[in-house]
């Protein structure tokens, strides 16, 4: 049953060309180095890494490292295939503000920019939706918008859409994006955005419905006009939508800044450079020839000592190894696990745990037939104590590793989270596979001759 499960899902995701996804040491990828722009408190600080760890998950990078380093906050991003918007989302701050439209302007007409600078230089006194007229001054289109780091709320400004054809004047602003609850891109004949507020925002939109009825609200993030719809209705019951001419990498973008919230940190990018995989290609090459003579000597020493039984232990790790690969390959493909050069150290930490387990059992079959019982019956009789002391000493390693897991972040966790499944899969091998095994061996195979365990000797209690 083992070897049909083991070699069953082996041949399963070889077959489904499944390989375990690399880590950025081991494929390269793309580092990202931010730094706040100001001052910030420890806790904005953490939060900010919390939403930037948010949004990448979002992404789907598999096995991304973000981790603070001093006042800087640290983002390796592996196997990335669109890098530049992965870039572009991490240290976005995704302010978004509900305007009321006061006027729409063409930027590249003089006249409507001089007049939409008028209305904006009156802080929006003029009634809204008035025809702009012509102004007798020359204003350039740098002097009339309005800079995103003096687009404050409170302020009337000018801004352009996102396909920078189009200008508006907009009054200070009636809602931010800290309403927002929920945010979802989906196709109804075209792409749109589908927001859901919380009580309070719900409330508030309801009231700013109220007040701009039949009028255009801009939906404004990052300083650009998104979509500039009229309010058609005086109640929402939290639920609205942004529509615009958005594709489906536009739509999604934005659901996806604005569900995880604005960050409570203006970033600045010290440093964005492509990780090559050469160095980690010659590490894992490396590794791979370590681990390969590492089980060479192992199996080697394993025969030479416990002879048969040498044999049931090489079983007993071939078939974990299967086991574990198909794992391994299965959460790259479903969940975009990364193996890591730490996730790596964790599975060959894991082949002595398992060499143990076969050792104690071993050790506990050669004391017994030591004292006199034959072969067969020490076989059968050891395991019940010999597998007590394999689930102590794999329990110690599971506490270990659901430590690390949970108090750690970045490749520590891949270390910790392999090693725990390579744990728990050699309690299942000992169990379903080991026993039945060695029992096999000390029946068929060793015919009450102890040389074939390795033992030379019987001491002369067992003689007499």
């Amino acid at each position: 049953m083992v070897l049909l499960i083991a070699g069953g899902s082996l041949a399963g995701v070889l077959s489904a060309g499944w390989t375990p996804v690399l880590g950025v040491q081991l494929q390269g990828g793309v580092e990202v180095v931010l730094r706040p722009a100001d001052e910030v408190s420890d806790e904005q600080f953490e939060r900010a890494i919390e939403i930037i760890r948010n949004r990448v998950d979002a992404i789907g990078v598999a096995e991304p490292d973000i981790t603070r380093q001093g006042n800087q906050v640290v983002i390796q991003l592996p196997g990335v295939k669109d890098k530049q918007r992965a870039v572009d989302l991490i240290g976005k701050t995704a302010e978004l503000t509900f305007r009321p439209t006061i006027s729409i302007f063409d930027p590249l007409d003089p006249n409507q920019r001089a007049a939409a600078k008028a209305v904006v230089d009156s802080s929006g006194s003029a009634e809204e939706g008035d025809i702009l007229e012509d102004v007798d001054r020359t204003v350039s289109l740098s002097d009339l918008l309005t800079p995103p780091d003096e687009d404050e709320a409170a302020a009337t400004v000018a801004l352009l859409g996102s396909t920078g054809q189009t200008g508006f004047v907009l009054a200070p602003a009636e809602l931010t994006g800290e309403v927002i609850e929920e945010a979802v891109a989906t196709f109804q004949g075209q792409w749109i955005v589908d927001l859901s507020f919380n009580d309070e925002g719900a409330l508030l939109f309801d009231q700013m419905a109220v007040a701009n009825y039949e009028r255009q609200v801009a939906i404004v993030l990052d300083g650009v006009v998104e979509s500039a719809p009229t309010i058609n209705a005086t109640e929402f019951k939290g639920q609205a939508v942004i529509s615009g001419s958005f594709d489906e990498a536009e739509a999604k973008n934005l659901a996806l800044v604005l569900r995880f919230g604005a960050l409570p940190v203006e970033f600045e990018r010290d440093d964005v450079r492509t990780v090559s995989a050469t160095l980690g290609e010659g590490t894992l090459r490396a590794g791979v020839i370590a681990g390969l003579v590492g089980l060479a000597m192992v199996g080697v020493y394993m025969l030479l000592y416990y002879r048969l039984l040498g044999l049931v232990a090489i079983c007993s790790l071939a078939v974990s190894g299967a086991t574990l690969w198909s794992i391994i390959a299965w959460l790259g493909e479903s969940k975009g696990l990364a193996l890591t050069l730490a996730g790596a150290t964790g599975i060959i930490v894991s082949i002595g745990v398992q060499v143990d387990s076969n050792i104690v059992y071993y050790e506990r079959i050669k004391e017994e037939v030591r004292r006199g019982r034959a072969v067969r019956s020490a076989a059968d009789g050891s395991f019940r104590a010999a597998f007590s002391t394999i689930v102590w000493a794999d329990l110690a390693s599971l506490i270990g590793a659901g430590v690390l897991y949970q108090l750690t972040s970045g490749t520590v966790r891949g270390f910790a989270l392999y090693l725990g499944i390579a744990t728990l899969i050699d309690l299942a091998v000992s169990f379903f596979f080991m026993r039945p095994l060695v029992v096999f061996v000390a029946r068929r195979l060793v015919n009450e001759r102890p040389t074939r365990l390795g033992l030379n000797t019987i001491t002369e209690e067992a003689s007499v």
